[in-house]
């Protein structure tokens, strides 16, 4: 019996004879090449089903920290064919939304991009306050603090062990957020969760850090940071945090080390340049802070406060740091036959001295003021 034969019996429901002899003497049957390939559990899916199993992946993705900040990982999720299909679109976009404002704890970059699939901002721009209320979270990373929302890292939690990330993140965005709105005793809250969860967080410490500064709390605040240092020893940033909190505790040989390992990395960085000047200036060292706001000038030619700290440091109240030579300056330098000639000129070469200083120093920070004015008002009148 020929396949095509045998397909035509099979739809006509007739039964040979002799396949029958066959299948109770045990006989090879031939079967359709039809049947032989058939699948008779494929069909096409649902689109309930297809977009669960689209969210099951992103889950997927979001509970492992290693996959959750790797841009790859998300960049494969919106390959996905579903992402393409033009009907299922809206539920997509809908479906992912909730999705992401019950896990919103994503680095910057991968918000980023998926700002740009879902088009949030364009969607919601005409009724921005359902938005918020709906899908609150959201419009944190997005719209309302996305600076603030996605500016702590995730890299040392892949370090964490077994504990609870989503809490940590929850309570260590809290954190940030309380001192952000000023609001100390939540921060101190979260800080204290967040720190019993993962105490070696980075971004963790610098909130610590903050806090204490803010309270005044110098040395927990150092603490804190040289703790945090550890951690990350190759972050300048941290060393010009540092610099500043040893200024507030008066321990300006320490700043000055801070500040220049800072300058030696971030030479063009004016509030370090300031600072230095500073430090320098109350250590007695008016050569180095000189040269330190000359650095500055550089950068910021109308920075009114560093040319007045610069004016002091070249005459301060005392007076000049430094007198040009003259046959009056010494009675005792000069040769025997001169002093009484010299004893009786200093009567007349000290007033003019004393009336030189008046309009040099008291009047120098009105003069320089008075400059940069008018230098200003010249460049508007002649734009």
């Amino acid at each position: 019996m020929t396949e095509e034969a045998a397909a035509k019996k099979e739809e006509s429901g007739q039964s040979d004879p002799g396949q029958d002899e066959q299948k109770e003497e045990g006989q090879p049957v031939v079967i359709s090449s039809r049947m032989l390939f058939a699948n008779p559990a494929a069909r096409v899916k649902s689109t309930e089903e297809r977009l669960s199993e689209f969210i099951e992946k992103v889950t997927v993705v979001y509970r492992d920290i290693a996959q959750r900040i790797d841009m790859d990982s998300w960049q494969k999720l919106l390959y996905d064919d579903i992402m393409w299909d033009v009907k299922l679109q809206r539920e997509v976009y809908k479906r992912m939304t909730v999705f992401l404002d019950r896990h919103p704890y994503l680095p910057r970059d991968v918000w980023q991009l998926l700002e740009s699939s879902f088009y949030w901002k364009e969607k919601a721009q005409d009724d921005s306050e359902s938005f918020s209320r709906q899908f609150p979270n959201v419009f944190l990373h997005v719209f309302a603090d996305p600076y603030y929302a996605t500016s702590l890292r995730f890299t040392f939690l892949t370090k964490a062990g077994d504990i609870d990330c989503e809490a940590f993140l929850r309570y260590r965005l809290g954190a940030l957020l309380a001192l952000k709105h000023n609001h100390m005793e939540q921060a101190e809250e979260m800080l204290n969760r967040a720190y019993e969860l993962f105490p070696d967080d980075p971004d963790l410490l610098r909130l610590q850090a903050e806090y204490f500064l803010r309270l005044g709390t110098l040395s927990r605040a150092l603490t804190a940071i040289d703790r945090w240092i550890v951690l990350t020893p190759d972050d300048p940033e941290l060393y010009w945090y540092r610099a500043r909190i040893y200024v507030k505790s008066n321990r300006l040989t320490e700043a000055i080390q801070d500040v220049t390992y800072f300058l030696s990395l971030n030479p063009g960085h004016p509030g370090a340049l300031s600072l230095a000047a500073k430090c320098y200036t109350k250590l007695g060292d008016p050569a180095s802070a000189r040269d330190m706001y000359l650095r500055l000038l550089e950068l910021q030619p109308d920075d009114i406060e560093a040319l007045v700290c610069l004016a002091e440091v070249a005459h301060p109240e005392t007076g000049p740091t430094s007198l040009p030579a003259s046959p009056t300056a010494s009675v005792d330098q000069l040769p025997a036959q001169d002093t009484e000639r010299a004893a009786s000129r200093l009567p007349e070469e000290h007033a003019r001295a004393n009336k030189s200083t008046f309009f040099s120093i008291k009047n120098l920070t009105l003069i320089l003021v008075l400059g940069w004015f008018f230098l200003n008002l010249i460049r508007m009148l002649f734009r």
